[in-house]
């Protein structure tokens, strides 16, 4: 029992506590976590009626860019212990998943009352507020040491290539790249991978991350995850369109999309934000 209690220790509660990089056992833990959640969170919607199409994942994308910068605000030491474990993985994904979850679902009760009309723009709203106040809260304690030219460098190429991939996509029979989830799953990785690649290669900053690290370690530049996220955002879409045309169920289409985008965007607008602001 002690040799469990320390393997527990070691690979998952001190890297909480001592927010340090991730290690194979942790990250696989944290992936399967993260899929299962969202098979039972498809079954949940499903039973409240809650429909889950494009409209909801583009909704909810507010709410995943306020937990990046609840992470970056963990990260400039703004939270104290115990308070700020509940901000570093896995617990902010429950954080984050309540708050998103608690707004679904007093915008869908206040839909059903007549109050508001819509109970998706209501939420997608509430999203982008909460977002924006807690941004303002990142700009009012951190210091003055700000970078804004990393928003060039970082989103220039990363919307610039999803819009090539856009056009060329009746080329390669993926036209379906074209819509407005695709194209974010896309970005998203994009985004990830050139911030990976300014912060890690120049400007010093650690890659938490054993595959990206191991990639990298390899190929000898962060540069290398910039093509190598981007086919693998438009294979995990190939298969998604693949799977969802033999089967006339599509939630678990965007649920898995949605995924995608949590799972890229939360790092890349993550790693942005600290390096705008010199975290």
């Amino acid at each position: 029992m002690s040799g469990l209690i320390d393997f527990i220790n070691r690979n998952f509660i001190e890297g909480i506590v001592n927010d340090t990089s991730y290690n194979h056992f942790d990250m696989i833990t944290y992936v399967i976590i993260l899929f299962v959640g969202v098979f039972v969170i498809t079954k949940l919607l499903n039973k409240l009626r809650i429909k889950v199409d494009e409209e909801f994942v583009i909704a909810t994308i507010p709410f995943i860019f306020m937990g990046s910068v609840y992470r970056v605000i963990e990260d400039a030491d703004l939270l104290k212990p115990p308070v700020k474990y509940f901000f570093i993985t896995p617990l902010i994904f429950f954080v984050i998943f309540a708050i998103c979850f608690g707004t679904l679902l007093v915008a869908r009760y206040l839909e059903k009352r007549k109050k508001i009309k819509n109970y998706t723009h209501a939420y997608a709203t509430t999203g982008l507020i909460l977002s924006l106040a807690v941004v303002v809260i990142l700009i009012f304690n951190t210091s003055s040491k700000w970078n804004p030219g990393i928003l060039v460098y970082a989103l220039v190429p990363a919307i610039a290539l999803t819009e090539i991939v856009k056009k060329l996509s009746p080329v390669i029979g993926m036209t379906y790249l074209r819509s407005r989830m695709y194209s974010f799953a896309i970005f998203s990785f994009l985004l990830d991978s050139f911030t990976t690649y300014i912060g890690v290669d120049l400007m010093g900053y650690m890659n938490k991350h054993p595959f990206s690290s191991f990639l990298t370690s390899i190929a000898g530049t962060g540069a290398v995850l910039i093509p190598l996220s981007l086919v693998l955002a438009m294979l995990i879409i190939l298969m998604l369109e693949k799977d969802s045309a033999k089967e006339k169920g599509t939630d678990e289409k965007y649920m898995l999309t949605l995924t995608l985008i949590v799972l890229g965007f939360s790092m890349g607008a993550r790693n942005l934000l600290a390096m705008v602001f010199g975290v």
